[in-house]
C-alpha cells in the first residue's frame, strides 16, 4: 500500500509539489501563530517573575511605557520625590518598596546604550532569583553588573573600571550577577545616591518596585496608594493587571492571525481535494483493474485517502520546518505590531505545538480526501475498465 501511494504521488511530481506547498504555507502560518502566542504568554509570565514586583509606582504618564522602560531600560521623562518611598513603605500589606533611579546613556566608543540603575538593598527583596558572585554594593563607588555587560567588557570582580558614557567616572566591581536571561544581564547597578549625583537628580527617583505580603491584597494596596497624599503625583500600576490587559490586547492579533491560518487551511484543503479528484479521474481504468482482480472497495478507499494524508503530512512537515527556519523574521514582524513584547526568543519548536500542527494537517487531509476516496471506491470495475477518458 505504501509503495503504491509513493508511486502514484510521484507520477505528477510538479502537481504533488504544488499541492503539498499549499498545505505547507497553511501549516507554517498556523505553527507560527501558535508558537508565538505560547511563547508570548510564557515570556510575559517570565518578565513579571523576573521583575519580582506586584506593583509599579511611577510618575504620571502611560503605564505601558512605564512597564516597558522598567523592564528593558531607557531614559525616564519625569521623576518622583524620594520622600514618597516612606509613604509607600508604610502602606499596609506592602512587604518591600524598592526605589530605583534608571537612566540610559549612549556610549560613543562602542555605539551601544548602557543602562544605569541606582538602587538600595531593598531591591534584593524583589530580585530573589539573583545569584551574585561577590557582594551587593555597600559603599559609594561600588558596582553590581549584569553577566552580559561583564562578559562584553571583560570586567572582572574587584576591578576598577571606567563607566561608559559618564565622562570618565569610575567604580569598583563588587559583584557580578549570574545570567538571568533577562534585561538584568545588561544593566549596571550602583548605590542610589551615586546615580542621583551622576545625573544631578538629588532626592529623586524614576520609579518604585513594590512587592506585597500577599497578592490577594492588591486591590486594597492600590486603592490606598492612589488615595494617599502623594497619590496625585504617582501612577500606581498593578503589574499583573497591566500584563493581563496587554495580553487581552494581543487577543485581537491572535484572532486575526487565526483567521488567516484558517482561511489558508481551507484553501489548501480545497486545492488538495481537487488534486486528488483529478488523480482519480486520470486513473479510472487502473482503479477498475484493481477492483477486477480482487481489491475491495475499502482497500481502494484507503489507497486514495492514504495519498491525501501523505501529501498533507509531507506539506505539514515542510511548513513547520520553513516556519522554524524563518522564525526570527516572523518574530521581528510580529514584535513591530504589538504594544509590548517580552525579551527572549518567542517562537520555539515545542513538541506539543509541532504535534498539534501535524495532527491538524492530517485532519485536513482526511476531510479533503473523503470525496475523492468515496468516488474511487464507488467505481464499477467493468465500467471503469471500459472508460477511455476520465470518469463521468
Amino acid at each position: 500500500m505504501l509503495q503504491m501511494i509513493i508511486r502514484n504521488l510521484a507520477r505528477r511530481k510538479m502537481r504533488s509539489a504544488v499541492t503539498a506547498g499549499g498545505v505547507a504555507l497553511a501549516v507554517a502560518a498556523m505553527f507560527s501563530m501558535l508558537a508565538f502566542m505560547l511563547g508570548y504568554q510564557r515570556g510575559m509570565r517570565g518578565e513579571l517573575d523576573r521583575l519580582g514586583a506586584h506593583v509599579l509606582v511611577v510618575p504620571k504618564g502611560c503605564p505601558y511605557d512605564a512597564a516597558s522602560i522598567a523592564l528593558h531600560g531607557a531614559n525616564w521623562p519625569c521623576y518622583l520625590k524620594q520622600d514618597y518611598v516612606k509613604t509607600v513603605q508604610d502602606t499596609p500589606h506592602v512587604a518591600v518598596a524598592a526605589p530605583v533611579y534608571m537612566s540610559a546613556v549612549y556610549d560613543s566608543a562602542t555605539g551601544a546604550q548602557t543602562v544605569f540603575c541606582g538602587v538600595t538593598r531593598e531591591i534584593l527583596g524583589l530580585k530573589r532569583e539573583w545569584k551574585i558572585d561577590g557582594e551587593f554594593p555597600s559603599a559609594s563607588g561600588d558596582l553590581l553588573v549584569g553577566s552580559e555587560t561583564a562578559k562584553d567588557r571583560d570586567w572582572k570582580l574587584g576591578a576598577q573600571v571606567t563607566l561608559p558614557g559618564l565622562d570618565g567616572a569610575s567604580g569598583r566591581i563588587s559583584g557580578i550577577i549570574r545570567p538571568t536571561q533577562g534585561a538584568d544581564d545588561l544593566f549596571i547597578y550602583m548605590p542610589l545616591q551615586d546615580v542621583q549625583s551622576q545625573f544631578k537628580r538629588p532626592h529623586q527617583i524614576t520609579h518604585m518596585l513594590v512587592r506585597l505580603d500577599s497578592p490577594e491584597s492588591m486591590e486594597s494596596v492600590v486603592n490606598a496608594l492612589r488615595s494617599c497624599g502623594a497619590g496625585l503625583e504617582m501612577n500606581v500600576v498593578p503589574l499583573a493587571h497591566l500584563f493581563s490587559t496587554i495580553n487581552n490586547l494581543v487577543q485581537g492579533t491572535r484572532f486575526l492571525l487565526g483567521c488567516v491560518a484558517l482561511i489558508a487551511l481551507l484553501a489548501a484543503g480545497a486545492g488538495l481535494s481537487n488534486t486528488i479528484l483529478m488523480a482519480v479521474a486520470e486513473r479510472t481504468r487502473e482503479i477498475g483493474v484493481l477492483r477486477a482482480i480482487g481489491a475491495s472497495r475499502l482497500r481502494v478507499f484507503g489507497l486514495i485517502l492514504g495519498e491525501t494524508l501523505a501529501l498533507c503530512v509531507i506539506g505539514g512537515a515542510a511548513g513547520i520546518a520553513a516556519a522554524i527556519i524563518g522564525s526570527r523574521g516572523i518574530e521581528a514582524w510580529l514584535r513591530g505590531r504589538l504594544p509590548f513584547t517580552p525579551d527572549g526568543t518567542l517562537i520555539q519548536a515545542q513538541p506539543l505545538t509541532v504535534a498539534l500542527c501535524l495532527l491538524v494537517a492530517a485532519a485536513v487531509g482526511c476531510l479533503a480526501g473523503l470525496l475523492p476516496a468515496w468516488r474511487a471506491c464507488r467505481l464499477a470495475p467493468v465500467a471503469a475498465i471500459q472508460t477511455a477518458g476520465g470518469a463521468s
